[in-house]
């Protein structure tokens, strides 16, 4: 029979880290993102209107892509 080893004391310095939540804030307030509605409603209206693709036009879609890398 194994005795688990037990895990050392964690430190108290991840109650001093900024939480993950907290840095993207930070880091969207730096690059001076829009939170507006409008911005929002923009965006979402460029991918919720894209085109849809057959089948086919995605397969020529990724043989270029791939050609491209080459």
């Amino acid at each position: 029979m194994t005795s688990k080893q037990a895990k050392p004391p964690r430190s108290d310095s991840s109650a001093n880290a900024k939480s993950q939540i907290e840095k993207f804030r930070e880091a969207a307030r730096e690059l001076e993102t829009d939170q507006s509605d409008e911005a929002f409603e923009s965006a979402l209206g460029k991918i919720a209107h894209a085109p849809k693709l057959t089948n086919e036009q995605i397969k020529e879609l990724a043989r270029r892509n791939r050609d491209a890398k080459d």
